[in-house]
């Protein structure tokens, strides 16, 4: 009986180690999904994005967290955060902007950009804190 007792618990085990394994594969290696690849981007202008957020807060939330964002406006800024980029595209508020995490894959072509250009990014949205924030952004052609 104790036998039989110890080959289950040794199978139990040998599961959980597998389901562990499989787990950790699937969510952590596969890495995140290209931006510009989605097809069910929503395409807005950043002054819009801005003030949906600022005037509708809840229901901005709802539909746009999580999301992939198309965003085309002038940019306000652009800052070196370590090896990142971050773009902040002008919201026509003095209040705040929009503000795009950029993908480490875009610096080169980050560089070559400058304030008043206009531009299209896409990116995952996260909501607002004071500005409306994006990231893993990607400039669209």
């Amino acid at each position: 009986m104790k036998k039989k007792l110890a080959i289950i618990a040794t199978i139990a085990i040998i599961l959980g180690i597998i389901a562990l394994i499989v787990v950790k594969y699937k969510y952590f290696t596969n890495g995140h999904n290209d931006p510009l690849q989605s097809e069910d981007k929503i395409y807005i202008t950043a002054p819009q994005l801005y003030a949906l957020y600022s005037q509708f807060e809840d229901s901005a939330n709802h539909k746009y967290n999580d999301s992939v964002i198309s965003v085309t406006g002038a940019i306000q800024s652009i800052e070196l955060n370590g090896d990142r980029y971050t773009v902040a595209l002008n919201s026509n508020d003095s209040n705040g902007a929009v503000l795009c995490e950029m993908d480490m894959l875009e610096n080169e072509k980050i560089k070559k950009l400058k304030s008043g250009q206009q531009i299209n990014l896409v990116g995952y949205c996260n909501g607002i804190l004071i500005d409306v924030q994006l990231d893993r952004c990607k400039l669209a052609e």
